[in-house]
């Protein structure tokens, strides 16, 4: 234990020079005021035989005992801080922490630079987690060692309690200018301003932590993921190539910079880049999923399709390769092909989300909805809040009419996420489709416009609601707005069809009977409503 080493050497120091038989002549009463003074500062013999007897039964465990032997030592030494400190030491161990803080505040009274006994307290609040009272020793330590980073580090932790997340920041990057080996420090800041959305900060030290370690792929792909929120894709081009120039080529480089300069608009370049990447190391999962986004945000099926087969092909192990496949066959309206491809990797990727997921869907779309609620229901025990699951699961169970199990999870989804639009307005069409409190369903789908005022299918929903109140003239103001903003739906427009025929407008109604039915050619209803009388 420290303080008793530095007793131990005191004790010998002491019988050293109490050893001596004869005693200097004092030169000059100066001399001699100064060996007065050290006389009396130096410690009492029988004090200091009750501390070093306290300091044994501290490490046999004895502390009541220790305390008994400190306190006999403290009344012969009043003004030494190390007893206080030890005292302190021993309280802690009995559990009694208000009298452990009374002796360090003691100790720290007697000497303000009395580092064991500030660091003491500091970890005694940090346990008891009395945090604000934890920055005032740490405080005291970061000044008495200002380039001892643990200190500083320390300040950071405290400031994120507080959820000062600038502050922490800037705390980490001071303590990794001192220390500029540990990059863990300036990651931690770059993480820091990420969770207090100063994404110009962020992009400033993952770039920084891009270059100082260009073989560590998460820093780049951060700074990538960066430059693609802020859009400054020129910026992250600049950078990489800048980058090729220092260290030299890199297929992870080429792929990223492929990347961008498709978001940048330079496509020719930005394939070149992807497939050269994947030709110089096809053993390589990670630069086939870039040209995959790229053909797939150019809706080229045909080639993202190749991609993905090379990728199940290639990488049989890697789930992403069919997520991969199965998501142009969704593109494609193949629900089908989305189930041979993944049912028979279900099992073997049963911890996957998206894998399951994208099965309940593709039962979902085939109306298999014994399947479908299976496979949602994997998809849920893997994430039990996703908003994802649960409002295609909602859909399913008013597909079934199973209606209390989908008000259930409406009212789970409104409560969870008041901003929640889709909840809202699912919630109140599942209501009017089967003609239950239409004034609620009116209360929802007002909270959904209100959220997304320009929201085609919301508003056909407010519109059907006001159909069903017979409030004829604002279900057409809302249907028709839905229609100027997409008229490709058939469900919005037989609905435009049915509010028109019942305010006598026969003719515009069958007009719009009949592009409804060229949408959705073998629906029964639709092909009544166009039927003469």
């Amino acid at each position: 234990m420290k303080i008793f080493k530095l007793n131990i050497i005191l004790l010998f120091l002491l019988i050293f020079f109490g050893c001596g038989t004869t005693v200097p002549k004092i030169s000059n009463f100066q001399d001699q005021v100064k060996m007065e003074s050290a006389v009396e500062k130096a410690p009492n013999p029988e004090g200091l035989r009750h501390f070093m007897d306290g300091q044994m039964m501290m490490n046999q465990g004895d502390f009541a005992m220790a305390i008994l032997e400190f306190q006999q030592s403290l009344e012969l030494d009043p003004g030494v801080g190390a007893i206080h400190t030890s005292i302190a030491e021993s309280y802690w161990n009995l559990g009694k922490p208000d009298m452990a803080e009374k002796h360090l505040n003691i100790a720290i009274g007697l000497d303000p630079s009395d580092e064991q006994a500030l660091q003491m307290l500091a970890d005694q609040y940090i346990l008891q987690k009395k945090y604000e009272a934890a920055q005032q020793p740490f405080t005291q330590l970061n000044k008495l060692k200002p380039d001892d980073v643990k200190y500083i580090i320390a300040l950071a932790e405290l400031e994120k309690v507080k959820r000062n997340f600038s502050g922490a920041g800037k705390l980490y990057l001071e303590a990794f200018e001192l220390e500029p080996s540990r990059l863990d420090l300036l990651e931690t800041s770059g993480r820091l301003a990420l969770q207090n959305k100063d994404f110009i900060q962020a992009q400033s030290v993952f770039k920084r932590l891009t270059f100082l370690d260009p073989d560590q792929p998460k820093y780049m792909g951060m700074y990538i993921d960066l430059i693609m929120n802020s859009k400054n894709y020129q910026e992250g081009i600049d950078v990489l190539k800048s980058m090729n120039v220092e260290y030299g080529e890199s297929p992870d480089r080429m792929a990223q910079m492929g990347l961008l300069m498709y978001r940048a608009g330079q496509k020719e370049e930005a394939l070149s880049l992807l497939e050269t990447a994947i030709e110089a190391t096809p053993e390589n999962p990670n630069y086939y999923f870039p040209l995959f986004d790229l053909y797939m945000d150019e809706n080229n099926l045909e080639n993202a399709s190749k991609v993905a087969d090379k990728l199940v092909s290639n990488f049989p192990e890697d789930w992403r390769g069919y997520y991969s496949r199965s998501l142009v066959y969704l593109e494609d309206k193949k629900p089908e092909h989305v189930i041979s491809i993944l049912e028979p990797v279900s099992d073997t990727f049963n911890k996957i989300y998206s894998i399951q997921y994208l099965l309940g869907l593709s039962h979902n779309q085939l109306k298999q909805f014994d399947d479908a609620r299976k496979y949602f229901s994997r998809a849920l025990t893997i994430r039990p809040d996703s908003p994802n699951v649960l409002h295609s699961m909602a859909i399913l169970y008013d597909e079934v009419k199973e209606w209390e199990k989908s008000d259930e999870i409406y009212l789970r989804l409104i409560n969870t996420d008041s901003t929640d639009a889709q909840a809202f307005n699912n919630y109140a069409y599942s209501l009017v489709e089967r003609n239950h409190e239409l004034k609620r369903a009116l209360t929802l789908a007002k909270k959904a416009i209100t959220l997304e005022p320009e929201n085609a299918s919301y508003l056909d929903t407010i519109g059907w609601i006001y159909f069903k109140l017979d409030n004829h003239e604002k279900a057409r103001e809302y249907i028709e707005s839905s229609v100027k903003i997409n008229g490709d739906n058939a469900i919005v427009l037989e609905h435009l069809g049915d509010v028109l025929m019942k305010i006598q407008k026969t003719e515009d109604a069958f007009d719009y009977y009949k592009r409804a039915l060229s949408l959705d050619k073998d629906n029964a209803r639709l092909i009544n409503k166009v039927s003469p009388e």
